[in-house]
């Protein structure tokens, strides 16, 4: 079974690209949104497998998304895309997201993260 995403981030090239490589391959990219606040929509519309969501967007961030989206389903698997620093990320993860990827990233090793996800392995930090 493919897994189910859904992409947030709020640079339009960014999302474009990551989308397109994602569906390559064979993940199936549900939706995508430019800020935390379509991500919680998008959650609640779709009830993807995973989120796959930046952590740094204008008006509702990643932190924002992440912590309304567990409220919604404190089991909901959310992967923080982010090129900030490694305390911000141990944040995110002591928050309930499921990973941190760094910027700039690896699409196989993402891949690999998303399957993960979906097979409901432990949390980890990337």
């Amino acid at each position: 079974m493919e897994p189910r995403v859904v992409v947030i981030d709020d640079h339009f090239d960014t999302l474009q690209v990551m989308s397109e490589f994602l569906s390559l391959k064979s993940i199936n990219v549900l939706a995508m949104g430019s800020n935390g606040k379509e991500a919680v929509e998008l959650y609640k519309k779709h009830m993807p497998d995973v989120i796959l969501m930046d952590a740094t967007m204008f008006q509702f961030d990643g932190l924002y998304g992440l912590e309304n989206i567990l409220k919604i389903d404190p089991n909901a698997k959310i992967i923080i895309v982010t090129g900030l620093d490694n305390n911000l990320s141990d944040k995110f993860t002591e928050m309930g997201a499921y990973a941190v990827i760094q910027k700039p990233f690896d699409i196989d090793r993402m891949i690999e993260i998303i399957h993960s996800a979906c097979c409901s392995l432990p949390n980890y930090l990337i």
